[in-house]
C-alpha cells in the first residue's frame, strides 16, 4: 500500500471512529456551549468519561473548544491576551441540569494554534498533539471544511508521535509494547498524579481501536524504510530523531508544563480545590492545605510538591 493510500485508510477509519461522538452528558454540554459562545468551529471530548472501563463516580467529562478568534470567542482582551502564552487556556464549569450538579473542564484553541502545537517541527511539547495520539469523540464540526482539516491534524499528531516513541524503542518489540510506550508520552512530558497502571488501563479500554490505528501507522512506516517487521515484531531500523532531540523534547514539554500552572491558577475557576480533590483521589495522599496555600498557591504550595515528588505520588 503506497503512503497516500495508508493516509486516506487512516483517516477515514479515525472518522468512522470519533464522529460524530453523541451522549446525553456530551449534548447537554454541547448545547451550552453552542448556546453561550460564538465562533466554534469545532469541538471534542476526550479523557476518562470516554469509557466506562476509565471512569469513576466522581469523573466529569473534558472537552476542547476550537474557534476561529479568541476575541470572538471570550469578547474579553485579558483572556485573549493570555491564550496566546503557552495555549490553551483551561476552564472548569459547574452547571446544574434539573438539580443535578454537571461539572466539566474546557479548553480554548484557535485553529492557528491547533496547527502549531500537532505539527512537527512546530510543535514543542505533547500537550495536545499527545492527547490528540489518544482516542477523542467529536462532538460538533461547523463544516465539512473543518472535519477534514482536523482529521488531517489527527493524524499528524499520531504520526510525530508513532516517530518519537519508534525513536526510542531499543532492539525488537512487539505491538502492545510499542502501543503502550506511545499512549504514556503524553504522562510522561508532564507532572502528573495518574497511578503507575494508568496507561495500561487506558490501553485496555480501548485495545481493538488503538491495535488497528497504530498498526496500519507502522505498516506506514515500514514502507518507507525506517521500520522492519518481521514474525510479529518490530525494529526501528532508521530513527526519525536522536537521543539527544527525545531527550532534551521531553525535558523541555516538562518544563512548559510547569509554565502553564499560572495561568490554569487564573483561569481555572476552584483550581486550588480541583487539584487537592484530583491528588487525594487519584494517589490517597492528603494535602492539608492551609489558608495561606489556597490564597497564594505559587508562593507557599512548592512544599507540598516537593513533598509528593518525593513519595513519588507524583510522576
Amino acid at each position: 500500500m503506497e503512503t497516500d493510500n495508508y493516509k486516506n485508510a487512516l483517516i477515514a477509519y479515525i472518522a468512522s471512529a470519533y464522529y460524530p461522538y453523541k451522549t446525553p452528558s456530551s449534548e447537554f454540554f454541547l448545547n451550552y456551549f453552542l448556546g453561550h459562545f460564538e465562533g466554534i468551529a469545532g469541538i471534542y471530548m476526550y479523557g476518562s468519561m470516554l469509557n466506562p472501563m476509565l471512569s469513576t463516580p466522581t469523573s466529569f467529562p473534558d472537552f476542547y473548544i476550537i474557534v476561529d478568534d479568541y476575541k470572538r470567542f471570550y469578547k474579553s482582551s485579558i483572556h485573549t491576551l493570555i491564550n496566546s502564552v503557552l495555549p490553551p487556556n483551561s476552564y472548569f464549569l459547574k452547571l446544574n441540569d434539573h438539580g443535578s450538579p454537571m461539572p466539566c473542564k474546557y479548553c480554548v484553541l484557535d485553529n492557528r494554534a491547533l496547527e502549531h502545537t500537532t505539527q512537527y517541527p512546530k510543535l514543542r511539547d505533547f500537550f495536545i498533539a499527545g492527547r490528540l495520539a489518544k482516542r477523542i469523540g467529536i462532538l460538533y464540526v461547523r463544516d465539512q471544511a473543518f472535519l477534514s482539516g482536523f482529521l488531517e491534524t489527527i493524524y499528524n499528531a499520531m504520526q510525530f508521535n508513532v516517530r518519537f516513541a519508534l525513536s526510542e524503542m531499543e532492539g525488537a518489540f512487539t505491538l502492545d509494547d510499542f502501543i503502550i510506550h506511545l499512549l504514556g508520552l503524553s504522562y510522561r512530558a508532564e507532572i502528573r498524579t495518574e497511578t503507575e497502571d494508568k496507561v495500561i488501563s487506558l490501553y485496555n479500554s480501548e485495545k481493538p481501536f488503538y491495535r488497528k490505528i497504530y498498526s496500519l501507522l507502522l505498516e506506514q512506516e515500514a514502507s518507507l524504510g525506517t521500520l522492519q517487521i518481521s514474525n510479529g515484531n518490530y525494529v526501528t531500523i532508521k530513527p526519525y530523531f536522536t537521543k539527544d532531540y527525545t531527550t532534551g523534547f521531553m525535558k523541555h514539554a516538562r518544563t512548559r508544563a510547569v509554565c502553564r500552572w499560572p495561568k490554569s491558577i487564573y483561569t481555572f475557576s476552584n483550581y486550588v480545590d480541583y487539584l487537592e480533590l484530583k491528588i487525594e483521589r487519584t494517589t490517597g495522599e492528603s494535602l492539608e492545605l492551609s489558608k495561606w496555600d489556597r490564597r497564594f498557591p505559587l508562593i507557599f504550595g512548592w512544599r507540598h510538591l516537593f513533598r509528593l515528588l518525593k513519595k513519588k505520588a507524583l510522576r
